[in-house]
């Protein structure tokens, strides 16, 4: 659950310049040498760079383009690897955290080496199995790739492409009694006002949402349930689903069976309002509901 922000510089902030490879990005390579310490790669941006590993490991061959991620290693050096990470510099993402020491947190982030976020990088205390609303960036002073819980720098305040109603990707980072302040997209900040009865949310929490309104300056209210109807739930729900119904040739797989989500996604509602729909259109003989799920009469 990652979104990309344009990092501020191409050569990835590393003080003495590696070229232009883009340090914490996925590089475009091309195969240059097989030495038996490993691959050495041209990057399309320039530079060159090991890739550590033999033909037991990798089927490569000179000549060959690949695509690897490149970051710094424990000397300083750019080094590449065929892991892919579940982000990247320039990139907000929901993380796991492995473990904790006396210089900062270590994330899980799909690579052998931990992401290192430092202590002055957190805004609170932070324990092994918790998870972190994180941003990505290269430390400027070593060039090593760091993580941040100081996310409002980096958000996009830009609302213009957003409009109410739409369907968005929620991930918590900010929770008080009164509210929670979500990455929307992974990309901007919205906020959600918490109501009696509402099941509890924690940092790290991801989930679908709705945008409720955007005011004129931008601020985002969001919504867990749709606000209305929209795509093909409008306001005449019930003919919207017998269209959806003629045009998938009298059949849905759609009923108790099915998980509220996949409802939601589908239909934009919830699986409650769904069952209420579909109750109405069967008591009216307009469908049948049977245990694989619906079909027009």
């Amino acid at each position: 659950m990652v979104a990309t922000i344009t990092p501020r510089n191409n050569n990835g902030g590393h003080p003495n310049g590696k070229a232009n490879m883009e340090i914490g990005r996925i590089n475009r390579a091309r195969v240059d040498a097989v030495m038996p310490q490993g691959f050495y790669l041209e990057l399309e941006t320039g530079g060159r760079v090991l890739l550590p590993g033999n033909k037991n490991q990798f089927t490569l061959e000179e000549g060959e383009i690949i695509d690897v991620f490149v970051y710094m290693d424990s000397e300083d050096r750019p080094i590449a690897t065929l892991d892919k990470p579940f982000a990247q510099a320039g990139e907000f993402a929901v993380l796991t955290v492995k473990d904790v020491n006396r210089v900062g947190a270590f994330l899980d982030w799909g690579l052998n080496k931990d992401l290192f976020l430092p202590y002055k990088q957190q805004l609170g205390e932070l324990v092994e199995g918790d998870r972190c609303v994180v941003y990505i960036l290269v430390d400027e002073k070593s060039g090593r790739l760091v993580a941040t819980e100081k996310i409002k720098t980096f958000i996009d305040y830009d609302t213009e492409d957003l409009h109410a109603g739409q369907r968005v990707e929620l991930a918590a980072y900010e929770v008080t009694r009164e509210y929670v302040d979500f990455l929307v997209d992974y990309r901007y900040t919205g906020r959600l006002m918490l109501t009696p009865g509402m099941q509890r949310i924690y940092i790290g929490d991801t989930m679908p949402g709705f945008i409720q309104r955007i005011t004129n300056d931008g601020k985002i209210t969001l919504n867990l349930t749709p606000v209305g109807y929209k795509g093909v739930i409008n306001s005449d729900a019930p003919s919207a689903i017998l269209n959806k119904l003629t045009e998938a040739g009298g059949f849905l797989p759609y009923g108790d069976h099915t998980d509220p989500e996949t409802i939601r996604q589908e239909f934009s509602i919830s699986k409650k309002t769904f069952k209420k729909i579909i109750g109405g259109l069967f008591r009216d003989g307009k469908i049948v509901i049977a245990e694989d799920g619906i079909r027009s009469i």
